[in-house]
């Protein structure tokens, strides 16, 4: 028996020759959401701001803007999957789409006061809908 459990090649495999059940050779492992509501998780931006609640979302790395425009300067680069973003607004249109999600930079590229506390667009951020039902309007939008 010490042989068998040695050479199982899953927990599962080891359980069902223990308990002698079928393990089903297709079994996939469950799915995971490409984005969820963290309603609890607490934020403090550069300038002081608090926020409750963020999206946990997967994400194509990319610049970090300061303002939620494709000519706005970049202050910070999203080297990281997934990530988190406080709220959402709109701004300048980007591949199609003008929603633009508040996050903060995994690295600060300029303004190193600001952080790399910015806005990315929504293209670039893996969501059932956009904005994100659930997740809040930023504040200070003017929309």
């Amino acid at each position: 028996m010490r042989r068998l459990l040695r050479r199982a090649a899953t927990p599962l495999a080891v359980c069902a020759m223990v308990l002698g059940t079928a393990v089903p050779a297709t079994a996939a492992p469950t799915a995971v959401p490409d984005c969820w509501l963290r309603p609890a998780e607490t934020h403090r931006d550069w300038t002081g701001m608090n926020f409750t609640g963020d999206m946990w979302c997967e994400v194509t790395q990319g610049w970090v803007r300061i303002q939620s425009r494709s000519t706005s300067p970049v202050v910070g680069w999203a080297e990281y999957s997934p990530r988190w973003f406080v709220c959402w607004k709109e701004g300048s249109d980007y591949l199609g789409s003008n929603l633009w999600y508040y996050t903060q930079g995994d690295r600060v590229v300029a303004s190193p006061t600001v952080k790399a506390w910015g806005y990315m667009p929504a293209v670039v951020v893996k969501t059932p809908q956009h904005p994100m039902p659930g997740l809040a309007q930023c504040p200070w939008s003017s929309s």
